[in-house]
């Protein structure tokens, strides 16, 4: 960038935390920064360029403009960034400043200010990239699930309590995918990408979790940090447990870490992370695969034909969701075979629900819309939310009145019953308190 300026004939120089002479191994001295400094308050230098070193500790009153050529998703060190032409005339700055922002294709944007709504503001175009197709979304899962694949490969395991459940419900709905700063051996922290897996026992209680941080978060008095106190995370880590996973050693995919990884992520960004819907999950359904198999009594080379065509297809996702090994899904395969020929302990197996997608989502439960389409689902669920929500921030029962700011104290009730011809539609769905919920079945179940 030096030479860029000088180029154009600019006076330039720049300044860096420590750069080494492949030959002679030294370091460029502190003593060359801060006669470069001093010519830049001297004005002799137009612009002094720096890496990881103004960032705090140094006054330079007389800067008037700030280029950011290096995104951050440190909010401190945004601060600390900009702050070296906000002083301002009474603290012997300049009157104005400019800060001039480049953004490019970098994952993680400058974490004060949001790029899209500057843009939306403008009335310009700003394209977002789908950054994680269904395919990666697969391959997010499949790193998980490998493990437990192996696990079940393993004889000297005891995996039966896993192999009894129904597969689908060992594939997730979908990831909260966020990035943490993370400290790193340089100046400034790394970020960290993180990966929490929703599966059918998890999705209510983490959705219920993260839409209510913000409560959580007002027992911490984190002012301007960004970071927990190991105390303080403990502390939310087990009020969380309490409320939304009281049952945690039940649930499928459940850790602490996740939980933890959560509370740090909004401590820094003070907002809720993205979901990633795996979208096609009901494609991954290996019980469907094995009752067809079952019911068309498929074997020897008509059976391998017809699994090979599925494990070939480029349209489905087995080959991503078994991380490319073929052993894996023809062992899956051959345990949902067994329970349907009622040979595997313990278990009871039905068939599977299959909805068409050509049955009207009105027509559908809530939970059947979930099973279907996660993103559809969760989209009713808060416009739900949104109709009963306050500027305040209160949702409140329909039928007792009783008002709070958190969600896990209420459930999704159908004004008109489905048994009585009632839609899933929102004029059809109401808020209420989970004792008026049941208070409601009963009375409705005794009619």
């Amino acid at each position: 960038m030096n030479k860029v300026f000088k180029d154009k004939g600019i006076n330039s120089d720049f300044i860096v935390a420590a750069v080494q002479d492949l030959t002679t191994g030294a370091t460029v001295a502190a003593k060359d920064n801060k006669e470069k400094i001093q010519k830049f308050r001297n004005g002799e230098l137009e612009v002094l360029i720096n890496v990881e070193i103004l960032t705090e500790g140094t006054d330079l009153p007389n800067v008037q403009t700030v280029f950011l050529t290096r995104p951050t998703t440190s909010t401190i060190l945004m601060t600390q960034m900009i702050g070296r032409a906000l002083r301002g005339q009474k603290a012997g700055g300049t009157e104005k400043a400019y800060v001039v922002s480049f953004i490019d294709e970098w994952e993680n944007k400058i974490n004060w200010v949001n790029p899209k709504k500057l843009h939306e503001q403008d009335g310009a175009e700003f394209p977002e990239k789908d950054i994680l197709s269904s395919n990666r979304a697969a391959r997010l899962i499949s790193i998980e699930m490998i493990e437990e694949f192996a696990r079940i490969m393993d004889d000297s395991i005891d995996t039966t309590c896993v192999e009894e459940l129904e597969f689908l419900k060992r594939v997730p709905l979908g990831i909260y995918r966020f990035s943490i700063l993370e400290p790193s051996e340089g100046y400034e922290p790394k970020p960290t990408n993180y990966d929490v897996l929703l599966y059918d026992d998890t999705e209510e209680a983490y959705d219920n979790f993260v839409q209510d941080l913000k409560i959580i978060f007002q027992s911490i008095d984190l002012q301007d940090r960004e970071i927990l106190t190991e105390v303080e995370l403990q502390y939310l880590l087990q009020t969380a447990k309490q409320i939304y996973f009281p049952n945690y050693q039940t649930l499928l995919g459940y850790r602490d870490e996740d939980v933890k990884n959560i509370l740090r992520f909004y401590a820094h960004n003070e907002q809720i992370p993205d979901f990633l819907a795996f979208s096609e999950r009901r494609k991954c359904d290996l019980s469907i695969v094995a009752r067809h198999i079952y019911d068309n009594s498929l074997g020897g080379r008509a059976k391998s034909d017809y699994i090979n065509s599925l494990w070939n297809d480029e349209t489905s996702f087995w080959q991503v969701l078994f991380s490319d090994n073929k052993l894996y899904f023809r062992k899956q395969l051959d345990i949902e075979t067994l329970k349907i020929e009622g040979v595997y302990p313990n278990v009871v197996v039905s068939r599977p629900i299959v909805i068409p997608d050509t049955v009207p989502i009105e027509k559908l439960t809530l939970y059947e819309i979930k099973e279907r389409d996660i993103v559809e689902y969760r989209k009713i669920k808060n416009a739900v939310f949104a109709k009963q929500t306050d500027a305040k921030g209160f949702i409140t029962c329909a039928i007792s009145k009783v008002k709070t700011q958190m969600r896990r104290d209420f459930q999704i009730d159908h004004i008109k019953p489905m048994s009585q011809g009632g839609l899933t539609t929102i004029d059809n769905l109401q808020l209420l308190t989970r004792k008026t919920h049941v208070e409601k079945t009963r009375r409705e179940n005794t009619r």
